[in-house]
């Protein structure tokens, strides 16, 4: 962020306007690319409000029932395709046998931040989707997942927070908690929840505090607490007992990122954590192959998130 006003001064103000609207737009819309084949459009009615998510069901799975779902929330004004095409959690659906979604926001998610509280109840659109996909495509409401990145990955622990008992487990991408919402979140039973968050990250603070600004005022601001009290927080609720850990893995790509993983166990009603931290990474999905951006840093090619976040939920029961 520093870097990008510092140029934006040193350049003539035709040009510094530009280079900002090229930012705040790359921002906005991250990785958006074409729609990843085999995703639907699908519309449902919320609270009198139209409100859309694509859809991804495996070519073998159609018909069936009993089936998993994973959803996957994008970013402050982004759309479903911001998460799907990062996350490929489409592909994954396909090789691991469950349904993708991919949620769009009105905007920002209600992530329990201040100043995203005015928005619309989007617990109560995950829960209406869950609904419709339990009646028109076999999907199991007693077997849904979720993760997100961001703004969506705040939400994400939201939905742990709100409706603990509707999911089965939680995956969080460079988001910490809200700091005004924690005191309010009161999950019903002990999370399974995992973390990747990148110690450089610009937007998302490693030490607490703002969530940076960005050029055009893309997001909604707000604090959230650090990532250590972040990581407490979810460790004393769950009541973990066992750490283990940190452990290095190996640097296999010489991206200027290294990995480092953490294991929580020995927690209430059988649950575990796991963390991820990307050292200097930035705030994105790793794993994605995005390239390293001005605004958002860099993108890890030393660990999956999509990868693991799958092989998470499937210890308990994708």
């Amino acid at each position: 962020m520093t870097a990008a006003i510092a140029l934006g001064a040193a350049l003539t103000r035709p040009v510094a306007l530009v280079l900002l609207g090229l930012v705040t737009l790359l921002l906005a819309q991250p990785l958006r690319a074409q729609v990843p084949d085999g995703l639907t459009l699908e519309h449902i009615t919320v609270a009198g409000q139209d409100r859309t998510y694509y859809l991804h069901v495996p070519t073998a799975l159609v018909g069936r029932g009993g089936l998993a779902a994973v959803f996957v929330f994008h970013g402050g004004q982004g759309t479903g395709l911001d998460a799907a095409n990062p996350s490929q959690m489409a592909a994954a659906a396909d090789a691991a046998g469950f349904v993708a979604v991919f949620p769009n926001a009105l905007g920002q998610w209600n992530d329990g931040r201040s100043t995203t509280a005015q928005g619309p109840d989007d617990v109560a659109f995950v829960q209406a989707m869950v609904a419709e996909l339990a009646r028109s495509h076999g999907v199991d409401a007693g077997r849904i997942f979720v993760s997100g990145i961001s703004n969506g990955g705040m939400f994400t622990q939201r939905l742990a927070c709100d409706a603990t008992g509707s999911f089965r487990a939680f995956g969080v991408v460079a988001a910490y908690l809200p700091q005004d919402y924690a005191g309010d979140c009161h999950p019903s039973r002990p999370a399974a929840i995992s973390f990747f968050n990148g110690s450089t990250d610009p937007i998302m603070p490693w030490d607490g505090g703002a969530i940076s600004s960005t050029p055009g005022g893309v997001g909604q601001g707000g604090n959230v607490l650090s990532h250590a009290d972040t990581m407490a927080f979810w460790s004393q609720g769950n009541e973990c007992q066992t750490l283990a850990g940190p452990t290095a893995w190996p640097d296999a790509y010489r991206d200027g990122t290294t990995v480092q993983s953490e294991g929580l166990s020995d927690c209430a009603g059988g649950v575990t954590m796991e963390i991820y931290i990307i050292d200097g990474g930035g705030h994105t999905w790793p794993g994605s192959g995005a390239a390293t951006s001005l605004i958002l840093g860099r993108t890890s090619k030393e660990i999956s998130a999509t990868n693991q976040i799958v092989a998470f939920f499937q210890r308990y029961g994708l």
